[in-house]
């Protein structure tokens, strides 16, 4: 369809993809920690357990009790990252995948913030020695593929992609 070439279609595209993503991450993130809030739950003996503990802090604990800050922090990560899509041009499916991963994470554990006062930390596997939930699980998968993304799809360093007429002369 021509239409759906259009800058202003070809935006709203790739933001219903990001906020499809968003909202499935959310939901996903906050019912887990409903379902798991205050129990222990052995889903592979000696491998993986839902361990429900509450963490005032950032990752591994850090900054812990300093939820305002924390709130704040998140705050401007995610306006931020909004600003930098607004602005962003170069978009494709996996920019929007990783950008609603990125969302979704820092929504659920800012939801969790606000409401709560701490995150509800729940995942734990017998070779870590940290317990975290989907929301970290989601933020750390999309930051990963969003630099994939920046590495080789996008221009962002600055390398001009090489470009062949046809015939394949450069």
């Amino acid at each position: 369809m021509k239409f759906l070439d259009k800058p202003f279609f070809y935006r709203i595209r790739y933001g219903i993809i990001t906020s499809l993503v968003v909202f499935v991450c959310l939901f996903w993130d906050l019912f887990f920690k409903i379902i798991t809030d205050g129990f222990d739950i052995t889903i592979i003996e000696g491998f993986l357990w839902f361990s429900s503990i509450h963490n005032n802090g950032a990752a591994y604990g850090i900054l812990g009790g300093q939820t305002v800050l924390l709130i704040v922090v998140s705050i401007i990560m995610i306006a931020l990252i909004l600003l930098y899509n607004y602005f962003h041009k170069n978009k494709s499916i996996y920019y929007s995948i990783s950008l609603g991963l990125i969302l979704g994470g820092a929504f659920g554990n800012l939801i969790d913030r606000i409401f709560l006062g701490y995150v509800r930390d729940f995942i734990k596997f017998s070779f870590f020695n940290f317990t975290f939930n989907l929301a970290d699980a989601f933020l750390t998968v999309g930051v990963v593929l969003f630099l994939i993304y920046l590495i080789f799809f996008d221009d962002f360093l600055g390398f001009k992609k090489i470009k062949t007429r046809k015939g394949g002369k450069k």
